[in-house]
């Protein structure tokens, strides 16, 4: 939280939220991770979620974001619809209809794909095409880490099979093949609310959406989507090996057409090395980065001599 609002006072948490939005009479949730997400009801009953951006700086992406909710909401798609934007903190209307689901039910997973891509058709077509600012720098393994708390530099010791099996990843991922489309970085459970039905009825994390290459980000979702802390249950927030790949079997079939071998290679790549970001994070954090399954996930979906 410190990282993000620069204070763990709370008073002065309040008041930043109150800055955003004069009209609030009530703060009635917060959460803070890489930004920093206040719900809050204002004096005439309705409610916004405000959330204040940290680690990306473009207010120009943050524009594109705020069309592309509005788009897709005026057409019946379940994203909160935006109000505003002050900087690049963003007040959208407060959606919380329908339930989290546990993605390790495979009815849950195939859900996800389905939508998955539904949204990369149907926020493609908008044409609005948000473009996050890159965080790797070129020739470098890893991003700066999204949190404060993990500091790669100063935790390099015995983490060099990880950066084997990332840079292993990397070199196959990428390739750039595939389709440019509108997508979404952080496709995972604690994102999407479900009806009985299975049918979504909210979409979070809009700054997780970016343009890119369909393999990539197919993959990338591919290697958490069973990530949440929003169940009662405790579930292993990490797909299985199978899991990933039953999930992106099932985009491709939900998609009506198979990836093409080099394309298909780079999402299992991708895949493998988002988890390998997750596993150097534990690392840095003093935790057992083998919990997060990235040696059987490398074994099952990686094609590299280097391993």
């Amino acid at each position: 939280m410190l990282d993000v609002l620069g204070t763990l006072e709370a008073d002065a948490v309040r008041a930043r939220a109150r800055g955003l939005e004069p009209e609030a009479e009530e703060i009635f949730f917060f959460g803070a991770s890489v930004g920093a997400l206040f719900g809050v009801r204002r004096r005439d009953g309705s409610r916004v979620a405000i959330k204040v951006n940290k680690l990306f700086g473009d207010e120009a992406y943050f524009a594109d974001v705020q069309e592309l909710q509005a788009r897709l909401a005026a057409g019946g798609y379940p994203a909160p619809r935006p109000l505003r934007r002050v900087g690049t903190a963003t007040v959208d209307e407060w959606l919380d209809a329908g339930e989290f689901r546990n993605a390790h039910e495979p009815p849950v997973r195939r859900a996800m794909a389905r939508e998955l891509v539904r949204f990369h058709r149907l926020a493609t077509a908008t044409g609005v095409r948000p473009r996050r600012e890159f965080l790797r720098p070129a020739g470098a393994l890893w991003p700066k880490p999204h949190n404060a708390l993990f500091d790669f530099e100063a935790t390099t010791a015995g983490a060099g099979w990880i950066d084997d099996i990332a840079a292993a990843a990397r070199a196959v991922a990428d390739v750039p093949v595939g389709a440019e489309i509108v997508g979404h970085t952080d496709w995972s459970a604690k994102h999407l609310r479900f009806d009985r039905g299975l049918r979504p009825t909210a979409v979070y994390d809009w700054d997780s959406v970016t343009t890119g290459l369909e393999p990539e980000l197919v993959g990338t979702a591919a290697a958490s989507f069973t990530y949440t802390e929003e169940l009662e249950e405790e579930i292993d927030v990490w797909p299985s090996a199978d899991e990933s790949r039953a999930f992106l079997a099932e985009y491709e079939a939900e998609r009506g057409a198979p990836f093409a071998e080099e394309e298909r290679a780079v999402a299992r790549a991708a895949c493998v090395y988002l988890r390998a970001y997750a596993a150097r994070c534990h690392h840095a954090f003093g935790g057992d980065a083998r919990q997060t399954g990235l040696e059987e996930l490398a074994s099952t979906l990686l094609v590299s001599d280097t391993l």
